[in-house]
């Protein structure tokens, strides 16, 4: 059985509140979900972490936001801007998170340009959730690879005569080089400009750090590379995290992200066969509802 984290915490820290970047609550709704009364470490930036925790509280599980990264501009917009001002010259936008849709159009706004100038250039989403925030621009993805990975980007640009082709590929500060490497070796000319950085913050809210030493945690789930990077060092190293998260399930979203587990020592048990939130979800339901069951015999 599942302990509740109300017995271990004061009232006062499971109050939502505005801006605040540790908040334990459930819906207060009763829930047959195997994540029913799961207390959950989610470490999306804050920004992000609002859908996917209020997802969890609708499952009935304990949600402690405890963003480990921090979403900001880049230190400098002079290459992306002079991408969008040459954005007609472009066959190709490539924008692999919603992160990066978000910083690209914002930055178009603020110089004030025009979608039409889009309207010669082919748009790969990557993921669903990519998809459906261009779409809310009013703009169709013409491609959307069937992998939600770079990997998966990769294999279908193969299937594209790129020789000679202007391909657009706003990218996160640290973003792996798979892409734009492998697309010029097809032939493409890749621009790829910093659209946003991670950044890491100072030190982790003390209720997150109390909960993770007190082993209080059912599951830490993990959404990019980044955020487990950066909660190892924010918690003294590879070696001290693997200590806190003894005993406790990880969700990983894919397998960029679970290869940085990995690499950090931590063994993951959570991950969806689709990297998307949706399918993290799942995957978090059909791992507790095993082990809710016992095992067999």
């Amino acid at each position: 059985m599942l302990q509740h984290w109300a017995s271990s915490w004061p009232t006062a820290c499971w109050q939502p509140a505005a801006r605040q970047s540790w908040k334990m609550s459930t819906n207060g709704k009763l829930s047959t979900n195997p994540l029913q009364g799961c207390r959950v470490l989610v470490t999306r930036a804050a920004e992000q972490a609002a859908g996917f925790s209020e997802q969890l509280r609708q499952r009935g599980a304990v949600v402690g936001e405890c963003p480990t990264i921090s979403l900001v501009p880049p230190a400098s917009w002079v290459l992306v801007d002079e991408a969008l001002k040459n954005l007609a010259s472009f066959d190709w936008l490539i924008l692999t998170s919603v992160n990066g849709v978000r910083f690209f159009f914002d930055r178009m706004q603020e110089l004030g340009l025009g979608f039409q100038l889009l309207s010669r250039c082919n748009v790969c989403a990557v993921g669903p959730k990519t998809a459906e925030a261009v779409e809310q621009l009013g703009i169709l993805p013409g491609l959307i690879p069937d992998q939600f990975t770079g990997e998966g980007v990769v294999a279908v640009f193969q299937q594209i005569d790129l020789q000679g082709k202007r391909v657009l590929f706003p990218k996160a500060d640290g973003a792996r080089d798979l892409i734009p490497q492998q697309l010029r070796e097809m032939g493409a000319v890749v621009v790829d400009p910093v659209v946003y950085r991670n950044l890491m913050p100072d030190q982790l809210p003390e209720q997150a750090q109390q909960a993770l030493e007190q082993h209080q945690l059912d599951v830490a789930v993990f959404s990019s590379p980044s955020t487990v990077r950066n909660l190892a060092a924010l918690t003294g190293g590879a070696e001290r995290l693997q200590q806190l998260l003894s005993g406790v399930g990880v969700a990983s979203i894919g397998p960029v992200t679970t290869r940085a587990c990995r690499q950090l020592g931590i063994k993951v048990g959570i991950e969806p066969a689709e990297a998307t939130l949706d399918d993290l979800l799942q995957a978090m339901e059909a791992y507790f509802s095993e082990k809710q069951q016992g095992p067999v015999g």
